[in-house]
């Protein structure tokens, strides 16, 4: 843990940043080292337009792997506590998944506080459609389609899959689930944020009556997820929801995948000079091999 400074170090371990730090600053203070010299990719293609919502430009972030396609589709959506980072923030991740061999939609979806509930969320389903029907003009093959996401975006992939897999479509193979929040409530309670006026994301007025809304908690409702790998660290503070997860997957007999690496932070699939960031990428990329490839 050395190699990650004390600041940054203390964020990913508590999600509360030293006092009088703002959180995006810390963030945009160590790009280099999350999103520094990426593995190349065949092609990008940046802020690439899917709609236009309530003043919003919902655009994707499109990284192309090497080699003949079509390729299989992941698409991603960023952490930030819904209510920041962006495809940017996250640019290394979606470089890792397309170096795999994943065509990688990172989505630049709609935040809070000025768009909250259930903005991102309607964005995050509505990418995924654009995916299945556009993906091939990029090279990925739709019919192999996997949703993921880390911490907030952790919990958007959840509430996908927990939507499609209601409506039957479109079709997702699999989702790749880090260190999310999948019991919205519970966590904010985690958090120190249990009151309508402490968190950003619900309507102050909705907040009670979200309670166990899968859009918002995808754990009420993943008996029909497809398989899922699900990572997180033990130094995680939201780290029981990814337990949580897989023991009611289990209960629903989904195939999982709880990957659980001791001493890990929050956000380490996106910390480099930690041994958990290879291990990480490894496990997942693995997991969507076996059903993707």
């Amino acid at each position: 843990m050395s190699q990650i400074p004390p600041d940054l170090l203390e964020f990913m371990e508590t999600l509360r940043p030293p006092q009088g730090v703002n959180p995006a600053d810390l963030l945009t203070k160590y790009d280099e080292l999350m999103n520094g010299n990426p593995p190349p990719v065949a092609a990008t293609h940046d802020k690439v337009l899917l709609r236009e919502a309530s003043g919003w430009q919902l655009t994707a972030d499109i990284s192309v792997p090497f080699g003949n396609g079509p390729h299989p589709v992941l698409v991603y959506f960023h952490g930030g506590g819904w209510t920041m980072g962006s495809p940017k923030t996250h640019l290394r991740v979606g470089r890792e998944f397309a170096a795999a061999g994943y065509l990688t939609i990172n989505v630049d979806y709609r935040r809070a506080p000025k768009h909250r509930f259930p903005a991102a969320f309607d964005d995050c389903v509505f990418a995924t459609q654009w995916a299945a029907e556009n993906a091939a003009r990029y090279g990925g093959d739709p019919k192999r389609l996997a949703v993921g996401g880390d911490s907030a975006g952790g919990n958007l992939a959840a509430a996908v899959l927990a939507e499609c897999s209601q409506k039957g479509t479109p079709k997702i193979s699999a989702g790749v689930l880090l260190y999310g929040v999948f019991d919205y409530h519970k966590a904010m309670s985690v958090l120190g944020s249990d009151e309508p006026t402490k968190q950003f994301y619900l309507p102050n007025d909705q907040y009670e009556s979200l309670r166990n809304d899968h859009r918002i908690s995808p754990i009420s409702t993943c008996t029909k997820f497809p398989p899922c790998y699900i990572g997180v660290g033990t130094k995680d503070p939201i780290y029981p929801e990814s337990p949580a997860l897989a023991k009611a997957l289990a209960a629903a007999g989904i195939e999982h995948d709880l990957h659980v690496i001791e001493g890990a932070p929050h956000a380490f699939f996106q910390l480099p000079p930690l041994p958990a960031y290879a291990e990480g990428y490894k496990r997942a990329i693995a997991f969507l091999d076996r059903h993707l490839k």
